[in-house]
């Protein structure tokens, strides 16, 4: 007991002593770790500044959102023996490149592209856009109630609203006349809705599972790693993709927070591409390996005797801190070098590393008409805050930027001259593009290009451009606020 009280009051004595030696000891172990394994020196300049200045919570805040575990842990939890077993199963296996036709000034942009992303291009796909929630969601729900087979579905938000509750009760039908049900929620995104869509679908007998489940003794190290794709497969038919989540929001017409977005209907050879990633994220989560069906090539043919509109050429481009790391980055990156007229962008968050800024300054500065769209006000205010602090720099060499006056604009969409178009989930940030798992499609097709720059023009007809009278104009308290918040651009 006097060892105790000895203690207690050397503690109450050397208090200042015992934290500022803590301190030093967590910066000095926190700071070796960053520089042994961030690879941005400007990231790791700003992670050694944050953890120096914010003791302890700097370094807390390291050690829980700074570290790419996603990447090791990843590898970890896709032993490689699994890995190539998956592959032999799917049968996207190598093939020879194909350029299907393609403009002759794509076709090195193809071989970059096939090392990039060792996916073969696909032709005979159909892909068509579904504008907001009031077109995606009819679709999506006739699909699951027609499915014979088997369903499996990804989604990061599942609200369990007055739409979450119907697509729950098409799910549960479907598992009732037999259909395989497969639902996989994000550990994170299934806590944005108080009532869980995920539970709701166990009681009614439908199989579920968590990535990354937020609670448990272990998850808080992957607090940071989140799965950001939206998939729905019906039957190795017919698949949907893009950035919209399953929320009542999304259905325009009738929501009291309105939330603008596009989602896309594919069919063709491409969907089995879709579904393997849904099996290897089914796997990452629960170890179970499904058996999901294929593209039927045969019966698509005989269905084609009536259309001849399957003439899209697509690819899926599966990214995460993982081994997919990094390949969207570097998609757009090959795609902006072979831009040779023009460049739109539409994406809800717009805070691209130096590495993409530089690659939309060098195709501006080659005559490159670049046109991006971000919403004048996003869910998230700070991320407003930095879009404003970089406004400057990204309209230096003739890029325009608007701001869409709507609501809130979820849409994700890069297109290139009059024939490539990029969509998908990911967006313009170092969270998608660093440690969310993402999923987007790459197409080469004039006539989907057409429509989505039709979407764009419209969007554009909402906008209003960003001037530098509007920046020299802004307050300077505002300009001190966003720049600061800027420095945070590497973790938002």
């Amino acid at each position: 007991m006097q060892i105790f009280t000895a203690l207690l009051e050397w503690i109450i004595v050397h208090w200042v002593t015992i934290i500022v030696i803590f301190h030093i000891s967590l910066s000095l172990l926190t700071s070796v770790h960053v520089l042994l394994f961030k690879e941005n020196e400007r990231t790791s300049l700003a992670w050694i500044g944050l953890v120096v200045f914010s003791p302890v919570v700097g370094s807390l805040f390291y050690w829980l959102f700074g570290i790419n575990r996603i990447k090791r842990s990843a590898q970890k939890k896709h032993p490689q023996t699994l890995k190539k077993k998956l592959k032999q199963k799917s049968h996207h296996k190598v093939r020879p490149i194909e350029f299907h036709r393609l403009p002759n000034n794509w076709h090195s942009a193809v071989i970059a592209g096939h090392t990039i992303h060792p996916i073969n291009y696909l032709a005979n796909n159909t892909i068509a856009p579904l504008i907001n929630g009031d077109m995606a969601y009819p679709e999506m729900i006739q699909s699951i109630n027609s499915a014979k087979r088997y369903i499996v579905l990804s989604s990061y938000i599942f609200d369990y609203d007055s739409l979450g509750r119907q697509f729950v009760e098409a799910l549960a039908q479907a598992h009732n006349r037999g259909v395989i049900v497969n639902v996989l929620l994000d550990g994170i995104g299934v806590g944005y809705s108080w009532h869980k869509s995920d539970r709701a679908l166990k009681k009614l007998g439908v199989k579920t599972a968590r990535f990354l489940p937020a609670i448990s003794l272990t998850s808080i190290r992957f607090i940071n790693l989140r799965n950001h794709r939206k998939i729905l497969c019906v039957d190795g038919e017919v698949a949907y993709i893009g950035g919209m989540n399953v929320s009542q929001n999304n259905i325009i017409t009738s929501s009291k927070h309105p939330i603008d977005d596009v989602h896309f209907k594919v069919t063709g050879p491409v969907i089995d591409q879709i579904s393997q990633v849904f099996i290897e994220d089914w796997f990452f989560a629960t170890h179970e390996l499904i058996k999901f069906p294929q593209y039927n090539v045969k019966k698509s043919q005989s269905a084609d005797k009536h259309t001849s509109n399957n003439i899209v050429i697509a690819r899926v481009i599966q990214d995460g801190p993982d081994e997919h790391h990094n390949r969207i980055r570097w998609t757009l990156i090959n795609a902006l070098v072979s831009a040779q007229k023009s460049v739109k962008i539409m994406t809800p968050y717009f805070i691209p590393d130096q590495t993409l800024m530089t690659s939309l300054h060098a195709a501006a500065l080659r005559g490159v008409s670049v046109e991006i769209i971000v919403p004048e006000y996003s869910n998230i205010i700070f991320v407003d805050w930095v879009m404003a602090a970089n406004y400057s720099r990204i309209i230096e060499h003739g890029i325009k930027i608007y701001k869409n006056t709507r609501p809130f604009d979820h849409s994700k969409i890069v297109l290139i001259d009059d024939i490539w178009s990029f969509v998908g989930s990911s967006n313009w940030d170092a969270r998608s593009l660093e440690f969310n798992f993402e999923i987007n499609l790459e197409c080469f097709d004039t006539e989907l290009n057409t429509k989505l720059t039709e979407l764009f023009n419209s969007k554009k007809q909402n906008a209003t451009p960003v001037t530098e009278g509007d920046i020299k104009g802004l307050a300077t308290y505002k300009k001190i606020r966003n720049n600061f918040f800027r420095l945070f651009s590497p973790y938002l």
